[in-house]
Parts: structure tokens; C-alpha cells; sequence
């Protein structure tokens, strides 16, 4: 009778699928790593170019070609790290169903969109790409803190300690959304007192920047949870 000693090739453990290699973890940590690095890098390398306090980050890709693979490249990775984040939401015991699980699609949905049509290189909006872009770039601001918010009442059983953290992050990401949307406000409602204010000030690049790190910091905790888990 055939055995394990006779025919050892047989019997080899089964391959990783690609859904287990997506969602261990390593993935979306690496992913994370590649997306923050590449907009570190659009922030200290195109300062002239692009303001990074006044000025949208969707801008870099008309600050040269350099920029503008980075700044794809960065959004295109950050969308992976939530496919993997939602391929191994199991692994951490977590079922991403309901709420959580059309938050995080809606979120992704928008990320790839943001990254696939770029906006329009001045304030108005001239093209359907750029329409496209601003109402998508509303998505990805937007969405991942609140998905962060239901995903953190998951994330309890777990792990307590990975659950405040996230929640967390998605109130401050909350924050910062809001705070993008009154950055808006000049151009919006010109007249009011505090658009006039925030006119004088603009930090909305700044808030943008700001929260597109707290949402790799959301992303890295059940990502660094399924990675320690795949051990």
C-alpha cells in the first residue's frame, strides 16, 4: 500500500491559494509599507511642485511623471491592502458582513477609481474624469473611518487592545475628514466668516495627507493581526 515513505510527493502538504497568501497579512503590511513610503517620498521630493500643506495630493500627477507613478502607485497599493485586509478579516476570527463589509467595498471601489481617473489640474471641474475623481476622492476620505468604526465592535472578541486602537484611529480619521470638508468651504460658501479664515490659512493638502496616514494605520492593525496569526 502506497505511504508517505514510498511516494513523499503525493502526500506533500497542499499550496497556499492565492485568497490564503493574499489575506495572511504579510501582504497588506507590505502593501501599507510601499503606499506610505511612496507618498513620504511625493512630500519631501515635490515640495515645489506641490504644496503638501495647501495643495490636494491628487495634484502629483501633473508634477512630472516621476510623481504621478508614485502617487498611482501609493493609492493602487492602498486598495490592495484592503482587498487583503477583507481576504483575511477570517483568519482574525472577524466576519466582515453587514455594514462592515459594504463600508470597506464602497471604500476600496473608490480608492481604484481615485487612482484610475485623475482630477483636473485646476480648482474647477472640467471633465468627467475629474467629476469622477472628486466624487471618489469623497469615498476614500470618508468611508474607511467609519467602516473603522464597525470593524472595531468585531475586532472586541479578538482583541481588545486591536479594537480601542482602531477605534481609535477611525475617530481621528472621523476628525480629519471633517476637517477636510470645512477646507472646502471657500469654495463652496466664499461669504461665510470662516471660509474667509480658511482661505487665508489653507492647510486642506495638510488634512488630506494627515488622513491618509491614519487610514494605513487603520488598515495595519487587523492586517498585523492576520500576519502574526499566519505565523
Amino acid at each position: 500500500m502506497a505511504n508517505y515513505a514510498t511516494y513523499p510527493e503525493v502526500y506533500r502538504r497542499p499550496t497556499d491559494t492565492i485568497v490564503d497568501v493574499v489575506g495572511n497579512g504579510k501582504a497588506a503590511l507590505l502593501t501599507l509599507a510601499a503606499s506610505a513610503i511612496s507618498m513620504l517620498v511625493l512630500i519631501f521630493a515635490y515640495t515645489d511642485e506641490v504644496n503638501p500643506f495647501a495643495t490636494p495630493a491628487s495634484l502629483y500627477v501633473y508634477a512630472g511623471a516621476g510623481a504621478a507613478t508614485l502617487f498611482t502607485g501609493a493609492v493602487f497599493a492602498l486598495a490592495f491592502a484592503g482587498t487583503a485586509v477583507v481576504t483575511g478579516a477570517r483568519r482574525i476570527g472577524v466576519r466582515l458582513r453587514g455594514m462592515p463589509a459594504t463600508l470597506m467595498s464602497a471604500w476600496i471601489v473608490s480608492v481604484v477609481l481615485v487612482a484610475l481617473f485623475p482630477t483636473d489640474p485646476g480648482a474647477a471641474v472640467t471633465s468627467t474624469s475629474g467629476w469622477i475623481h472628486r466624487f471618489a476622492a469623497v469615498g476614500v476620505l470618508g468611508i474607511l473611518p467609519i467602516a473603522g468604526l464597525f470593524l472595531a465592535g468585531r475586532l472586541r472578541t479578538g482583541s481588545g487592545r486591536a479594537a480601542t486602537s482602531v477605534r481609535l484611529l477611525s475617530v481621528a480619521g472621523c476628525v480629519l475628514m471633517l476637517g477636510c470638508l470645512a477646507s472646502r468651504l471657500p469654495d463652496m460658501a466664499p461669504s461665510w466668516s470662516v471660509a474667509q479664515f480658511l482661505q487665508q490659512y489653507p492647510i486642506d493638502g495638510l488634512l488630506q495627507r494627515m488622513l491618509f496616514g491614519v487610514e494605513i494605520a487603520i488598515l495595519a492593525v487587523p492586517a498585523g493581526m492576520a500576519a502574526l496569526r499566519a505565523r
